[in-house]
């Protein structure tokens, strides 16, 4: 039983010692104390018991076990915390959980080919391997850091490698080192670069080869089995999790290379699908730690219809899916190894498109066909409804207009669509059903002014702009105390992941609500230019409307000082026609 296990674990590992290896914990009374780890702060509210085993932050609200201590911090889920915690504290899962012992001998079996693939590169039959890898960019201390090797092109000399080791045959096939064939048993890898494929855990579970020179596909992986399974990895993920964590956004390229050169021009929080069949479980691993994604892919790849696809795959899923344009004939690798490259490409995720405009750029010229308009603008709908609603609705605007078709149509088409995706199930909600609902759940005692609703939403959306306003900018345009506070949050260098977490943590519906809300408000208003402005302009000016109000009544009564008569008079210039006749 799991539980057993659970309980032998937590006796065997000592939660100060073990958080004490990331966190540094002095005593305080009867705990140990430190800096929270899962929020930014400079007086220490985290705390360790010792006693109970157990550790909480009275700041951020987060706490729990050592199990639910790795949870949060590496992203991981239980059964994967349970195997790595057991491991660490030698207990073994089979005893408690009848499971007989296996992927021991194939995960040594791994490990073995991997030291003899580095020393392969490093050896003379590595040479023209390393050439290629310093004309691609890739120095020696890139090649250490990625772990990356070299399969001679021999029939067996890994196999013969295996078995001097004394390593077991069918450990080696079962790991995917080792093929059959009319002729014995071969190895798979010849011939070829070898990346190392590690899991989010950090264990070693496939390995890629690029091939090059002479005949045979491009690239070839290891086989599906017992230690790997495609659509649950992703190539570099246990390398990238910290920095996808701290940018709060992760970026999705195609290919080995791409990803690596990538973080070593200063993107580390790139990984690589291995193909653009893109999966729920990728989308799975990649949310645990950002719910952005920017998706990388040449410009040739990137069109087809099953990267498309893939791509809606990870919206659905949640994450907020933004693609990435390259120059024609550029991949990733291409574009960094230029002059001034991580430049330019830090420029081209600035302007990565949300998924929905993305996919009318790529069927441009379809819809620009009579005879295929019809079928694209079908692709794109079913494309649009297939994705969370509340996500949907921000793009409706926009993929009306790339469509060319008008608002209220495009509301009819994007229902009927959401209804045939879920067999004319009732509930699925339009866009204007979707503003009243957001309305609706403010009643009057919790009403808000929708315009101070909508500063707080692009506040929300935009770390550009919540880094470049100050607090006293904003503050002076907000009248809810309420709307101060998301405001205040924000501008004070909160992440809007982090406030989720804390209204989430302490029950409290309304502000999310109110996000909404505003992104309601938004989306109603979007049509009249810059948006920033829009909304500044109308809060700007409802506060100059109050504040003129309280002088004309008290201008009325005879109680205006000499100085409230003037700025009584130079706000009826500045809001003249906008109030009438002061």
């Amino acid at each position: 039983m799991d539980r057993d296990a659970v309980r032998e674990i937590k006796d065997r590992i000592d939660i100060v010692e073990f958080i004490g290896e990331t966190v540094q914990l002095r005593r305080a009374g009867r705990s140990f104390k430190g800096l929270c780890p899962f929020h930014s702060e400079k007086t220490p509210s985290f705390h360790v018991s010792s006693e109970r085993q157990t550790y909480h932050c009275f700041g951020c609200g987060r706490g729990g076990d050592v199990f639910s201590f790795v949870m949060e911090r590496e992203g991981l889920s239980f059964p994967e915390v349970l195997e790595m915690l057991a491991s660490r504290a030698g207990v073994s899962l089979e005893k408690h959980q009848g499971r007989p012992e296996r992927k021991g001998g194939a995960f040594e079996a791994m490990g073995s080919a991997l030291a003899f693939f580095a020393d392969s590169l490093s050896g003379p039959s590595g040479e023209a391997a390393r050439k290629y890898l310093d004309r691609r960019g890739i120095k020696a201390e890139n090649v250490k850091a990625f772990e990356l090797g070299w399969a001679p092109a021999s029939w067996d000399m890994l196999k013969k490698h295996i078995g001097s080791a004394g390593i077991n045959m069918s450990d080696a096939m079962a790991s995917g080192l080792l093929s059959e064939g009319e002729r014995g048993t071969y190895d798979r890898f010849r011939g070829r670069i070898i990346f190392p494929i590690r899991d989010v855990q950090g264990r070693l579970v496939a390995f890629g080869g690029r091939i090059i020179d002479g005949e045979g596909a491009k690239y070839i992986n290891s086989p599906e089995g017992e230690l790997y399974s495609k659509r649950k990895n992703l190539y570099l993920l246990n390398v990238a999790r910290q920095a996808i964590r701290e940018k709060g956004r992760s970026i999705l390229v195609e290919g080995y290379m791409d990803a690596i050169r990538l973080h070593i021009a200063g993107f580390p929080e790139t990984v690589a699908s291995l193909g653009t069949a893109l999966t729920a479980e990728q989308a799975t691993l990649l949310k645990r730690f950002a719910d952005q994604c920017m998706i990388c892919y040449d410009s040739d790849t990137a069109g087809h219809e099953a990267a498309i696809r893939g791509m809606y795959v990870l919206q659905q899923s949640g994450l907020d899916i933004r693609v990435v344009v390259l120059p024609a004939g550029k991949d990733p690798d291409d574009l960094v190894g230029e002059k001034d490259g991580p430049k330019k490409f830090a420029a081209l995720l600035r302007g990565a498109e949300p998924l929905p405009l993305f996919h009318i750029r790529v069927r441009r010229n379809e819809l620009e066909d009579p005879a295929k308009r019809t079928a694209a603008r079908r692709e794109i709908i079913r494309g649009l409804a297939e994705m969370p609603a509340l996500e949907a609705n921000r793009h409706i605007t926009q993929v009306a207009q790339g469509l060319g078709i008008l608002l209220p149509e495009m509301l009819d088409l994007l229902r009927q669509a959401r209804e045939d995706i879920m067999g004319g199930k009732k509930g699925i909600p339009a866009a204007e059903s979707v503003y009243r609902d957001i309305e609706d759940h403010f009643g009057e005692e919790n009403a808000v002014d929708p315009w101070e609703s909508a500063l707080c939403y692009l506040l929300w959306i935009d770390t550009k702009r919540r880094s470049s306003e100050t607090i006293e900018s904003i503050l002076h345009l907000l009248s809810d105390e309420r709307a101060k506070s998301i405001a205040v949050s924000l501008l004070a260098g909160e992440s809007p992941g982090e406030l989720r977490t804390r209204w989430a943590e302490t029950g409290d519906p309304f502000p999310m609500r109110m996000i909404s809300s505003g992104w309601a408000h938004c989306e109603k208003n979007g049509e009249e230019g810059e948006l920033w402005d829009v909304v500044v302009s109308a809060l700007g000016r409802k506060r100059l409307m109050e504040r003129f109000s309280v002088l004309k009544e008290r201008h009325a009564r005879g109680e205006a000082s000499p100085q409230e008569m003037q700025e009584y008079l130079e706000l009826a210039r500045r809001l003249k026609g906008g109030i009438g006749s002061p």
